[in-house]
């Protein structure tokens, strides 16, 4: 019983966590640096990559492959120009989710609680209020250790650098 409730609560805490994306804007990405990236208009498939450089011309990336028995991978190095990048985002932290964790766990410990207090009395049968603080504290303490595990990625979309001006020719007047 306690691990179908530990298992309900870790799936409705992993369906609600997700990476996030910040407004403010990374001007240079450094090399090394996690991005992801995607070349096509509606950009809903982002890959993910290792930057190696970042020019007026060319974004260079390290991407991990695996082989197609999924045992092993390798690093590829690939290069996309940079006026075909229709997003680019650098990760700029990793974050848990042992709040969100806790909320889930205190619902569920609360349902818990009820469940316990709803028992008939016995001896060494807990009272109705030892049943709902033990169900919301152990609720949210599982909660927040199952958040801690679980970590997502934000990200801040990046600007490419643009290409240099081209410059005119001279303009010489004539007498």
């Amino acid at each position: 019983m306690r691990f179908a409730r530990l298992s309900v609560a870790a799936l409705c805490l992993c369906s609600a966590c997700g990476s996030s994306v910040v407004s403010t804007p990374v001007l240079a990405p450094a090399p090394g640096s996690h991005i992801r990236y995607a070349t096509a208009p509606d950009s809903s498939p982002l890959a993910k990559a290792r930057l190696v450089s970042l020019d007026a011309e060319r974004l260079v990336f390290k991407r991990f492959e695996m082989d197609p028995m999924g045992r092993t991978g390798d690093w590829i190095q690939d290069s996309v120009p940079t006026h075909s990048l229709a997003t680019l985002q650098v990760r700029v932290r990793r974050r848990s989710h042992a709040a969100q964790g806790a909320l889930v766990g205190v619902a569920l410990g609360a349902v818990a609680g009820v469940a316990c207090a709803a028992q008939e009395d016995d001896w060494l049968t807990p009272t109705d209020g030892q049943c709902m603080v033990g169900g919301i504290l152990g609720g949210a303490g599982y909660g927040a250790l199952i958040g801690l595990l679980i970590k997502s990625d934000v990200w801040a979309p990046a600007v490419p650098p643009s290409p240099p001006p081209e410059q005119e020719p001279p303009v010489t007047l004539l007498r």
